[in-house]
């Protein structure tokens, strides 16, 4: 890579490859491999703030340690000090800054090379939409000469699956073909062909790019290394994916065969069209139209568009590139705040790109975000489309399936210009994209769309607020230069109370064109006047304070208190029955209520029940809770609150456990808990409020009330070790035993000690597990809690048979067995006698052991208890295996899979499963085996439990196995 070292640029970046800085020429130690991936990701993104959170997650995965947060700043502090050795302690400097959003790189296209890359890829595809392909091609030559490798060297740091990096891989891809696609044109191949020939070794599956490599093989007279590259890369295909080439591939190959590379590149992509006459068009190569019928759905264009004249010439510059290549359909994702304007610049684009298109424009609201109207399904889209190109309603499928096929058969040779706008989530999305490469689709969507990037290929455009000069114009172009002209200070104070957001601005351009009477002065009082305080946000905050408060003036008086309320909620994340509670109404009201809040755009519903809005919407809120409600009022909401999930919780937990001893939290009038019908329900609304319940019990800690956060996190224990949230299991319980040990709080410090051992043991530190136990048990016999001794005898058993001292699980479990036999505790005997009688298989005593395991199964029968037949069932198969009886335990453990899955118990599912294929693979029924083990890894295999590692290793070992005995069949 060709770096300029310019005295007057001390530091230059480098991410097109292994991440490096160098000062004035010379390379800098960037330090240890966190540190390098923390710059690395930074440097991706460009200027842009990444969040703490985001960094730690690329860092650390899922998994971060308690003191991650911190970590982090250190890093940033090393990586100031090496950019500035004399930086003082705690200064930001030149750099690297910080801010509420996050960390960014202040850099530009001089001194990092993602950024140089990029600005000469716009250039050459300027240039080539102008003509000048010698010009296009030459700074495509020297964009090219900049990479290095992959992003970042993101594989060596450990996170090469991070979106940041592979975005910025995919762009190189994306400019390496573009690149090709004109070098073969001019017969330069030979100039990207060192590039080319790195950057598709690097993408071995992009079947786009191995087929310009064999263009430009064939190009440079290297016809047997393209043959033999071909034949290479179908035969990867279909040893790991099972499939032929493509058929861009194949064709790459045919033309490989006729040695015809200089014919072909003028097949690949035509000679640019004469230059259109109409002004501002934009001057794409275009195909002959093949349609017969001619949509033109775009709404009108904005009479006084002005503004984002980058994000235009990036995005005509990065359609023109695809045009000339003609190598994939290009996607272009919009996204940003509210009222940024993505709408407004989608619809100007597809107007300026409209002749590049000429069979025609489609557009549909996909009403993604709109408190009025429903999701817009892909179906409904679908059929609006297929109707606008002639399908008519007695020809159209039933399925939206058959619908997206055939819409893609229509458009398969015709050049259409596809807007979706407001388009809620990628899977609203994808029935809606093209499949041929002469078609654009443009995507605006309030979230950033990072799966259509991922499986699509799509180009994301984050919007920004609108420069000083280009808010001006937009009030000027609105008002009019006679109104704006004469009192240019309250303008610019306008636009600063703004925040240059363009729909704050059209709100204001509005209004004064509502009320000429009315100064741009009397309008920035206004402004001034309805201004609050959004302290520790971004930049934007304090600006857009307005534009809530017109919003939330819109509320009623007791919608408007539920909207303050909200913010006392941990997290932007919230239920009906929640609001109810915090505003102390009951869950009717409530519901009215949510549709006001709902209906003015403050609250979306993210999912069914579920509510959420923007952080800055929520900051707000809570400013107003405290400018409206006394301290007495919030904390009576906040208890309020907090009471909701307990007793919700309790109450989901007791579906789970009905044998557990806990007493129920205090109840309060006004306090809505969840209706939960049944297991299944408790199940899905633990599991959608487990992040929730987690900040409640934090909350709760740094409030002072102890008793409440272990109360709560005594509630979810079943929750976590029935559904596999081990890590919050541990985390929460530790968090509660500090607080509990610090409190004094003896009942909780002894409920803590007993559910981390719990915990503990199910992530496999036995050793630990049996040291809290102990400590367990001296406390609960200190406070004379008998039925928590016995779970506790119990809980000692098991860590004893776990580790195969069978005798001393016997002498545990037998205490136990007394215990609940003695307070008449019948649920708890279920899990205790069958616990005994896996101890009783461990030393031979089977006849004793299904003795017990039939006393246990009578009395599961007899409550209903389903996840105590499938464990009696499961402990009977278990004793039948230790004794021999191998197709016996087969039939037992396939029994005990099928209630256990009636019962909707996770991790008790998976245990047997993983039983159940060891069982199988014993008989040598490997299919068996295999089925049992995918079917349990499929049940885990997003929680952080040992027993995903575990049952690949399995699922490994059976593979390799086959592989062995295929070698000796052969």
């Amino acid at each position: 890579m060709t770096v300029t070292h310019d005295d007057e640029t001390p530091l230059c970046f480098g991410v097109l490859g292994p991440v490096r800085v160098w000062r004035k020429g010379e390379q800098v130690d960037l330090g240890p491999r966190q540190q390098r991936l923390i710059l690395g990701l930074l440097l991706a993104n460009a200027g842009q703030p990444v969040s703490v959170g985001e960094i730690i997650e690329v860092v650390w995965g899922q998994h971060p340690p308690q003191s991650a947060v911190n970590v982090v700043h250190r890093y940033v502090g090393a990586l100031r000090r090496l950019f500035e050795p004399g930086l003082p302690a705690r200064s930001a400097g030149r750099w690297l800054l910080g801010d509420a959003a996050g960390y960014r790189m202040q850099v530009d296209a001089g001194n990092l090379d993602l950024l140089r890359l990029r600005s000469l890829a716009d250039q050459a595809r300027s240039d080539g939409g102008a003509g000048r392909f010698a010009e296009a091609m030459s700074a495509y030559e020297e964009a090219l000469g900049l990479w290095r490798g992959p992003c970042g060297g993101a594989s060596k740091l450990g996170a090469n699956d991070h979106l940041a990096f592979s975005v910025v891989d995919h762009e190189c891809a994306d400019l390496a073909r573009e690149a090709t696609s004109l070098a073969l044109r001019l017969e330069r191949a030979r100039s990207v062909l060192p590039v080319l020939r790195c950057v598709a070794d690097h993408r071995p599956w992009d079947e786009a790019l191995q087929a310009q490599l064999l263009l430009a093989l064939s190009a440079d007279g290297q016809q047997a290394e393209a043959i033999a590259l071909f034949q290479n890369v179908r035969r990867r295909l279909a040893e790991e994916l099972g499939v032929d080439p493509g058929e861009e591939l194949r064709e790459a190959y045919q033309v490989v065969l006729r040695q015809n590379a200089a014919g072909t590149t003028a097949s690949v992509a035509d000679e640019p069209s004469s230059p259109s006459p109409h002004s501002g068009r934009v001057q794409i190569a275009r195909a002959p139209s093949l349609t017969e019928v001619l949509p033109a759905q775009l709404p009108a264009d904005l009479p006084h568009f002005t503004g984002r004249d980058d994000a235009q010439r990036r995005t005509l510059g990065l359609v023109n590139g695809h045009v000339l290549t003609q190598a994939s359909m290009p996607v272009l994702a919009i996204d940003g705040i509210p009222g940024i304007g993505k709408t407004s610049l989608a619809i100007h684009l597809a107007h300026q790109l409209a002749d590049a298109y000429p069979d025609g424009q489609l557009y549909v609201d996909l009403q993604g975000f709109d408190p009025e109207q429903s999701l817009l399904h892909p179906a409904e889209a679908l059929q609006g489309f297929l109707n606008a190109l002639g399908v008519a309603d007695a020809d159209m499928p039933a399925s939206q399936h058959a619908r997206s096929g055939l819409y893609r058969s229509v458009l398969a040779s015709r050049r259409i210009l596809v807007v979706l706008d407001n388009a809620h989530s990628v899977e609203q999305v994808r029935p809606l994209l093209p499949g041929a490469p002469g078609c654009l689709v443009l995507v605006t969507s309030r979230k950033r769309l990072t799966g259509l990037a991922t499986a699509h290929g799509a180009h994301l455009m984050t919007l920004d607020v609108l420069s000083q000069e280009d808010a001006r114009s937009f009030l000027t172009a609105r008002i009019g230069t006679a109104r704006t002209s004469a009192d240019l200070p309250a303008l610019d104070e306008i636009i600063e109370r703004c925040g240059r957001l363009p729909l704050a601005l059209a709100v204001v351009a509005g209004r004064a064109l509502s009320h000429p009477d009315h100064s741009l002065t009397a309008i920035a009082r206004a402004l001034r006047d309805a201004q609050g305080s959004l302290d520790g946000f971004s930049d934007m905050s304090d600006d857009i304070r307005a534009i809530f408060s017109w919003s939330y003036r819109m509320l009623g008086a007791r919608a408007a208190r539920m909207f303050r309320l909200l913010s006392l909620q941990p997290v932007p994340d919230v239920t009906v029955p929640a609001m109810a509670s915090l505003a102390g109404v009951p869950v009717g009201e409530a519901r009215l209520l949510v549709c006001e809040l709902v209906g003015t755009g403050l609250i979306v519903e993210h999912t069914p029940g579920r509510f959420t809005t923007h952080d800055l919407v929520w900051a707000y809120a809570r400013e107003l809770v405290h400018l409206h409600e006394d301290d007495e009022a919030r904390e009576q909401a906040s208890r309020r609150l907090v009471q909701h999930y307990q007793q919700t919780a309790y109450a989901a937990s007791r579906l789970l456990a009905p044998g557990q001893a806990l007493d129920p939290p205090k109840a309060m009038d006004t306090v809505a808990v969840g209706q939960l019908a049944g297991a299944t329900e408790a199940v899905a609304w633990l599991n959608a409020d487990r992040h929730v319940l987690k900040a409640v019990v934090h909350r709760q800690i740094e409030d002072g009330d102890v008793a409440s956060a272990w109360q709560l996190a005594m509630s979810l224990q079943i929750f976590y070790q029935r559904e596999g949230w081990w890590q919050d299991w541990v985390t929460v319980a530790r968090a509660c035993l500090r607080a509990v040990t610090t409190a004094g709080d003896a009942i909780g410090r002894a409920h803590m000690v007993w559910s981390l051992a719990g915990a503990e043991h199910a992530l496999g530190d036995d050793d630990t597990a049996a040291r809290l136990l102990r400590q367990a048990l001296d406390l609960y016999n200190g406070l004379g809690y008998r039925s928590e001794q016995a779970l506790v005898y119990r809980d000692l058993g098991q860590v004893s048979s776990t580790q195969e001292n069978y005798r001393d699980a016997v002498a545990y479990h037998e205490r136990a067995l007394r215990l609940v036999e003695s307070l008449e505790d019948l649920p708890n005997q279920v899990s205790v006698l069958c616990c005994l009688a896996t101890a009783y298989s461990g030393l031979g005593r089977h006849d004793a052991s299904a003795d017990l395991v039939g006393r246990a199964l009578s009395i599961a029968e007899a409550l209903g208890d389903l996840d105590g037949q499938g464990l009696c069932h499961e402990t009977l198969a278990h004793g039948r295996r230790v004794g021999g009886d191998l197709s016996g335990a087969l039939v037992g453990m396939k029994r005990a899979a099928a209630v256990y899955r009636q019962a909707g118990s996770r991790m008790n599912r998976v245990g047997c499963l993983v039983h159940l294929g060891d069982v199988a693979l014993a008989v040598d029924d490997r299919v068996g085996a295999r089925e049992a083990w995918q079917e349990a890894l499929d049940l885990v295999r997003h929680l952080s439990v040992p027993q995903v590692a575990d049952i690949r290793d399995r699922l490994d070992r059976l593979d390799a196995d086959a592989a062995a005995r295929a070698l000796v069949g052969r």
